[in-house]
């Protein structure tokens, strides 16, 4: 029987796509309970639609790149691009992108 890890690593060999957004929605969606905001009051916030932000949380939609952003300012979240190799410590950040 597999465990949790295992399916997870099946997921980013089969569909890296779809893993990378589920990976970041369960990210956002930890972000926005601890916050305690609804996704009514996460979308006011953002400017993003409610309609969105409940569809990505469903999985139904894989988010954009400017709706990430939005969302991980109002999240207090960071984006970013780490070298997965170790060459390099330092982060390409996106949160400067987000006004």
């Amino acid at each position: 029987m597999k465990n949790f890890e295992d399916v997870r690593k099946d997921l980013a060999r089969e569909n890296p796509e779809l893993f990378i957004s589920l990976e970041i929605v369960g990210k956002r969606i930890a972000a926005r309970d601890r916050k305690e905001l609804s996704q009514r009051e996460l979308s006011r916030l953002s400017n993003v639609p409610q309609k969105t932000i409940s569809r990505m949380e469903s999985g139904k939609d894989i988010p954009k790149l400017v709706t990430l952003l939005k969302l991980a300012h109002v999240l207090e979240l960071e984006l970013s691009l780490i070298d997965k190799h170790g060459e390099d410590e330092q982060a390409a950040s996106m949160s400067s992108f987000t006004h």
